[in-house]
C-alpha cells in the first residue's frame, strides 16, 4: 500500500468538520506565515488529552494515552496489515513529508499554477492556511535536505457518524478518551434501555464511520527561506534541526468497513484503495482550532 497516491506515481484527528481561520485583508508579510522557526517552541506543550470519567482521572495520562495508543495502533494493523503499520508507513511517511514541502514551497511560488497533485497531499484546511498567508511579493522555500529519524507519537482514532461531531449535533453523544472519540445515537429511552440493549446501541453507533490520524514526529534538518520577488533580496532565513511535527489523516470512512477494501485470498492481508492525507503540520490547524474554541 502506498502512503500517498500522488507521491508515488489523504479537531482532534476529525477532519470531516474544517476550521478555517480568516486572514486579514491587509497587505501579508512574511511574518504571517505560519511556519514555525528552529528556536521556536511547540504551539501546544501540554496536550489536554480528555477523561472518560472521574474514576480514570486517578489513572496517570501517560498510562491512559499509551492505552488508546495502543488500541489505535491495533486497529490500524488489522485494516492496513500487520507488515504495513508501523514499519511502512514511517518509511512513506519520510518520503511524503520531504516530498509534500517540495511541492508546497512550488506552490506558494507560483500560485498562479494549479497543481491537482498538492490537493491530494494536503488536507484543504491546511493548504487554506498556507496559501492564504503567503506574502504575494515573496518566495517562500521549505526544504529538508537530512532526515535523521522518523516515529510514531500519538495515533487518533474517530469513529461513528460524522454528524456527530458538528456544531449542530443534537443526536449523537460524544465518548473521547486520549486519543479516542466515539459518536453514539442517543437512545430513545436510555432510562429503560438494558445493558444488552445499550452495548447494541455503542456497537451500531460505531461502525457507521471512521477516521484514523497519526502524529509522525520527524526530526529532521528544515531550511525554511524567503526571498523578494522582484529583486532576490533574502527575507528570512533559518536553518536548524529541529522535530517536524505531522498529522497523516486517512479519508472518513462511510460505513467503517469501507476502509478495508478486500482482503488477500492467500495471505487474509488488507487491500487498500485509498491515501493519506497530510492534514496538520507542527500543530497549527488543531491550535487555531483550540483558540477559537475558547474564544466562544
Amino acid at each position: 500500500m502506498t502512503l500517498l497516491t500522488s507521491v508515488y506515481k489523504r479537531a482532534i484527528g476529525h477532519t470531516s468538520g474544517l476550521f478555517w481561520r480568516s486572514i486579514s485583508s491587509s497587505p501579508k508579510t512574511i511574518k504571517d506565515f505560519p511556519w514555525l522557526l528552529s528556536k521556536d517552541k511547540p504551539r501546544i506543550t501540554n496536550y489536554p488529552y480528555e477523561t472518560t470519567d472521574p474514576v480514570m482521572g486517578m489513572i496517570p495520562i501517560s498510562l491512559q494515552r499509551m492505552a488508546t495508543n495502543w488500541v489505535a495502533t491495533r486497529i490500524l494493523q488489522l485494516n492496513t496489515g500487520m507488515n504495513y503499520f508501523p514499519d511502512q508507513f514511517l518509511v512513506g511517511a519520510s518520503l511524503a513529508t520531504r516530498k509534500a514541502l517540495q511541492l508546497l514551497s512550488d506552490q506558494l511560488q507560483h500560485p498562479e499554477e494549479s497543481r491537482e497533485e498538492i490537493e491530494y497531499i494536503f488536507g484543504p484546511a491546511l493548504l487554506h492556511r498556507y496559501t492564504e498567508s503567503a506574502p504575494s511579493d515573496a518566495n517562500i522555500s521549505i526544504q529538508l535536505p537530512q532526515i535523521y529519524d522518523v516515529n510514531v507519537d500519538d495515533i487518533w482514532v474517530t469513529m461513528g457518524n460524522p454528524a456527530a461531531y458538528s456544531d449542530e449535533n443534537d443526536k449523537y453523544d460524544i465518548f473521547r478518551w486520549a486519543t479516542l472519540q466515539f459518536g453514539v445515537n442517543k437512545g430513545k429511552n436510555e432510562d429503560q434501555e438494558s445493558f444488552q440493549e445499550y452495548k447494541q446501541r455503542i456497537r451500531e453507533s460505531i461502525i457507521e464511520g471512521i477516521q484514523v490520524s497519526v502524529d509522525v514526529v520527524v526530526d529532521a534538518d528544515i531550511v525554511y527561506q524567503a526571498t523578494h520577488k522582484e529583486t532576490d533580496e533574502i527575507l528570512l532565513h533559518d536553518e536548524g534541526r529541529r522535530d517536524l511535527r505531522i498529522r497523516f489523516a486517512t479519508p472518513y470512512f462511510q460505513p467503517a468497513n469501507k476502509m478495508v477494501r478486500s482482503r488477500d485470498s492467500e495471505t487474509g492481508e488488507p487491500v487498500i484503495s485509498w491515501s493519506w492525507r497530510i492534514v496538520d503540520i507542527d500543530q497549527l490547524i488543531e491550535k487555531e482550532a483550540m483558540d477559537s474554541h475558547e474564544e466562544k
